[in-house]
């Protein structure tokens, strides 16, 4: 992984305006495109498989008359006076509603004359209220209620006007939300996340960096999301969650590679060079850190609730372009602001002491003390975070209805304007349906539906039940006498439910429970039934990412924990705001009451991306020092002197973004704000800067860990970037001026393979590499670039391995001791297949097949074996030595600037061997695992692999 994002980052800083522009343009395309589709978000909720869906999807088919969206006029008569008063002008505005295109129908309390398709009515008395100070109209529209056009709406607004001119309070409910203006949340966020950069990295320039390119990943995402919407449906909740998560991780993996390049400027890197090292360092800690998020929101699926699933992908997929922000954008963006990103105190330094400790590798007070008193610190932070976590218990979860909707607009006021004059259930009507096709009895069927409910405690008002156009479904109208989000009304709809069969059974048919109200009931169970499902699969997911990054099984169990115990204290923090009202005043809290269904296991998931984000960003460099050092206590404050910096400011900004959609937001979206908020507080300084560093005291060497089977299965991440500092280390030792032959033959130094204890040796180019022993075939695949894995230092050709293997391959050929199998073509056809495979170009192919014909006759003759009698006849009767033969003869005459052979299975070794040396170009290094002595003009080294013994060229 480092090694790739190594390449990657100094591929994006070597052309960063190509890369700049590309990301410009998907910006500003997306961005124009989502404005050309418009906005088709929703804010209904579905969830197949309820019975509240199966009856209301049930009702669209065979009730269409009903299937539309539902308007309210409320109408308030100032204090102390009766609204009958205003009965006439009531009466003239349900006319000018009715007569609206797609109003289907209109109830009015008073007489109204027929107008539109509704006709001439006595008045409904029950809509008037019982003081006699409040009525309301009911429209039934033919549009649901994201298709209501804005033609429909004026037609409301100017029906309603002089109601409004006479002093009458007048409200509508049922019509799209009011827009609430210019939204400045976005901006307050990252000011304050600019202000904490500025702090932290005392430049105003480096403060800039990450807020720029979180902008473009978010603006990215969120065009994306509106561009989706327009397909598919998406939540309006989803773009607000992508924004708050965009904007916080990206600002965050932004700042952790940002640091880390300041930190390489200020030990006296290049510029371009630390772009790609602090990629492939930090960068390796943020792909896997994104990770864990983007795992946490696509666990959303287990839940089963499409609307949540879409919002889950809707953030992970903000999270990945902010990863793919930072691992691209941003090392284009470092590189052009090249050496002005240079601490102060860096160029200061540079040129005397360039690689000093930085002033955050001394060990903080804080650390001393937690890893000195580490039960006591482990103890003490357990029981706060669960006494803070003792007001989740009594969570209650609802859907979000106009009561959630901000104060002072009209939904908002017709909510409690109906709530104060009708009952708190009058704004949570349950709906039953009954299919009522199997039974001859219709009206018989009515009068046991109007009897049914009447005396069912906690119902408040049964409507008369009647029947679709087919008689084949009737439907009636509960309204309950608690309030929609009350604990009393979710017990009448299971009351309700449960008396179902009794009813089937006495009356030949059942009935079903549905409306909003009922929904909101059974996705909130739905939700409830899905936190432990969602829990063990993404806890159990991220524990084996977590395993592979650490290779510890101790680091993912103690983050695991820790996290159980922010989620806690976040949710109780969060319940103890918005549902028993502790500083709901102070922060502008816009309901008290039940927080939104999907809020737990939304909190829960972004919360476990985040915990691992600080979790990485702080173990990955104590595992850097112990990995160094072995030394467990030492590693813990050291790592966390490294990292405490940046982990604190990490999680500022990230608080300062989740929190600054807290005040005036709205309440959807401010309990998930606030929990989120004041989790990432205490994960951060609680948790991961006192809790883990305590336990890893505690654990000492065990926090390491990995049984051996473990580890031999597990892949290595290396998010310490081992490999690129071992590539650099090695560059070094290439480049060194005191030996400046490096950069051409063959070196190695402490060259360690199976078989193959370690040696170190210096072969010029052109020159001749004989190696003895069991090990000759292990180094022959070394020396092309063919073996993944080895100890030491090796360059070939000029090339650095394992780390440019692949580019060795194509120039470089090895000839193993048992060839491959080869087809059924002939030599001539077989011989210019494996010239075309090492790459000679066509126009150089029949030269070179010539050559390889009189290699491969000479190696054939030089053992005494019978020559091919005929090219032109099929290879299935080759044997192996003729095999190996054809094979070497084609690798010479390629003219590659490596070639290794491999005689080990030869009996004819001496003689080969004279014929490949005299057959081999003067450009190619030959490297030949053999047991024969060799006189050649070339320069020559000869390693013996069982005693390391080296002849000739020894470094």
């Amino acid at each position: 992984m480092s090694s790739f994002l190594y390449r990657l980052g100094r591929a994006c800083a070597r052309r960063r305006w190509t890369v700049i522009l590309v990301w410009l343009a998907i910006a500003v395309g997306g961005g124009s495109l989502a404005g050309a589709l418009g906005n088709h978000l929703e804010s209904t909720f579905e969830i197949p498989g309820t019975q509240a869906q199966t009856a209301l999807d049930a009702l669209e088919q065979r009730f269409p008359q009903l299937s539309g969206a539902s308007a309210r006029v409320v109408i308030a008569a100032p204090s102390g006076q009766s609204i009958d008063a205003d009965a006439d002008a009531i009466a003239g505005v349900c006319e000018s509603v009715a007569a609206l295109d797609d109003v289907v129908a209109v109830t009015c309390p008073y007489a109204m004359a027929a107008s539109g398709s509704t006709a001439a009515s006595d008045g409904a008395s029950s809509q008037i209220s019982a003081d006699g100070t409040m009525v309301f109209i009911s429209a039934q529209l033919s549009v649901q209620s994201a298709d209501i056009p804005d033609a429909l709406v004026s037609g409301v607004e100017q029906a309603i006007a002089p109601l409004q001119s006479a002093g009458l309070t007048v409200a509508v409910s049922g019509m799209p939300a009011e827009s609430g203006g210019v939204d400045w949340t976005e901006l307050v966020g990252m000011a304050l996340a600019y202000i904490v950069l500025a702090i932290t990295f005392g430049s105003l320039l480096a403060a800039g960096v990450p807020l720029v390119s979180a902008a473009i990943g978010v603006t990215i995402a969120t065009s994306s999301i509106t561009i989706v919407a327009a397909l598919v449906p998406v939540s309006s909740t989803a773009p607000v969650l992508a924004t708050m998560l965009g904007l916080a991780v990206g600002i965050d993996y932004a700042l952790l590679i940002t640091s880390r390049h300041r930190d390489n400027l200020r030990a006296g890197m290049d510029p371009r060079e630390s772009v790609a090292v602090s990629i492939a360092t930090a960068g390796t800690a943020v792909v896997f850190a994104g990770m864990t998020v983007m795992i946490a929101l696509l666990g959303l699926s287990v839940a089963g609730i499409p609307f949540l699933t879409v919002m889950g992908l809707g953030a992970a997929a903000a999270v990945f372009t902010a990863l793919a922000v930072a691992v691209t954008l941003l090392p284009a963006i470092l590189s052009l602001l090249g050496k002005r990103l240079v601490p102060r105190a860096g160029r200061k330094r540079k040129g005397k002491g360039a690689d000093a400790a930085p002033a955050t590798a001394r060990t903080p007070r804080w650390a001393r003390m937690v890893s000195g008193h580490p039960w006591l610190t482990t103890v003490g932070v357990a029981l706060v975070l669960l006494v803070a976590a003792v007001p989740a218990v009594s969570m209650r979860l609802t859907l979000p209805d106009a009561g959630y909707d901000p104060v002072g607009t009209q939904a908002r006021t017709a909510y409690d304007l109906l709530d104060e004059g009708f009952g708190p259930g009058f704004n949570g009507p349950l709906l039953i349906t009954a299919d009522i096709s199997k039974t001859l009895d219709i009206p018989g069927a009515l009068d046991a539906l109007d009897g049914a409910f009447g005396d069912v405690a906690g119902v408040a008002e049964v409507s008369q039940a009647f029947p679709n156009e087919a008689l084949d479904l009737a439907v009636l109208t509960i309204t309950p006498d608690s309030s929609p989000s009350s604990d009393a009304t979710a017990e009448l709809v299971q009351t309700l439910r449960a008396m179902a069969p009794a009813f089937e059974q006495a009356h030949g048919f059942t009935f079903e429970v549905t409306g909003q109200t009922a929904l909101a009931i059974d996705i909130s169970d739905r939700l409830a039934a899905a936190l432990v499902p969602f829990a063990i699969v993404v806890v159990g997911l991220s524990l084996i990412l977590l395993m592979i990054m650490f290779r510890s099984i101790a680091v993912p169990i103690t983050a695991t924990l820790g996290y159980l115990l922010t989620v806690g204290a976040g949710l109780g923090v969060s319940t103890a705001v918005f549902e028993w009202g502790w500083a709901a005043s102070l922060l502008g809290v816009a309901k008290v009451g039940p927080v939104i269904s999907f809020m737990p296991i939304l909190v829960m998931a972004v919360l476990f991306g985040l915990a691992m984000d600080y979790h990485v960003f702080l173990v990955s460099r104590m595992r850097e020092r112990y990995t160094a050092t072995g030394d467990a206590r030492a590693s813990v404050t050291g790592g966390f002197a490294q990292s405490a910096r940046v982990v604190t400011a990490a999680a500022l900004i990230m608080f300062s973004v989740f929190f600054s959609f807290v005040p005036g937001g709205s309440a959807v979206i401010q309990p998930i704000a606030l929990a989120l908020a004041i989790g990432v507080l205490i994960d951060a300084f609680v948790v991961r800067m006192t809790l883990i560093p305590a336990l890893m005291t505690l654990l000492g060497d065990h926090a390491w860990w990995l049984p051996r089977w473990l580890e031999r299965i597990l892949p290595n991440a290396d998010i310490e970037g081992e490999a690129v500092h071992r590539m650099l280390e090695q560059r070094h030792w290439r480049d060194d001026p005191a030996f400046p032959g490096r950069s051409e033959g063959i070196r190695a130094d402490g060259l360690g393979l199976d078989g193959v204890a370690p040696i170190s040796f210096d072969l010029d180019r052109r020159g001749l590499l004989l190696v003895r022993g069991a090990g000759g075939a292990a180094v022959c695949e070394a020396v092309t670039g063919r073996a993944p894995e080895f100890s030491g230092t090796l360059a070939v050709d000029g090339l650095l391995l394992p780390f440019q293997n692949t580019t060795l391959r194509e120039r470089s050929a090895l000839v193993r001791a048992l060839p491959d199998p080869i087809d059924a073509t002939t030599l001539t056809e077989h011989l210019r297949l494996l010239l075309r495979m090492a790459g000679v170009p066509a126009r150089d192919r029949d030269a070179r097949l010539g050559e390889a014909a009189r290699i491969y006759d000479n190696l054939i003759e030089a053992s005494a074996h019978p020559a091919w009698a005929d090219p032109d006849e099929p290879l299935t009767g080759l044997d192996e030595h003729e095999r190996w033969c054809l094979e070497a003869a084609a690798a010479l005459a390629a003219h590659l600037p490596v070639v290794a052979l491999d005689l080990g299975r030869r009996h004819d070794q001496a003689s080969v061997l004279r014929v490949l040396l005299q057959s081999a170009p003067d450009t190619t290094t030959l490297a030949v695992a053999t047991s024969a002595e060799a006189a050649s003009e070339r320069p020559t080294v000869v390693v013996d692999t069982a005693g390391a013994l080296v002849t000739g060229g020894v470094s």
